[in-house]
């Protein structure tokens, strides 16, 4: 028998639920937006924990990393 798999949805980071763990499918920025994320450690294939997502900035941890990102930034990373 094979197994059921649930497909997973992409969406936006800024649509994502605290305590959830997402990965970066794709980055929909231009190149300044892609630079930035990259030197904070993001990027297509990484892993993203989501801390805080109820107003002001959302609060993500990458790695060993916790910072925060603006709703503008968030909304242009999709995640599954």
């Amino acid at each position: 028998m094979n197994p059921i798999t649930i497909p997973r949805v992409r969406r936006p980071l800024s649509n994502v639920k605290e305590g959830e763990k997402v990965t970066v499918m794709l980055i929909k920025g231009g190149r300044g937006v892609n630079r930035r994320l990259s030197e904070l450690g993001i990027g297509t294939g990484s892993e993203i924990k989501m801390v805080q997502n109820s107003g002001g900035p959302v609060i993500v941890v990458v790695g060993d990393s916790r910072m925060g990102l603006g709703h503008g930034v968030a909304s242009k990373i999709e995640v599954e």
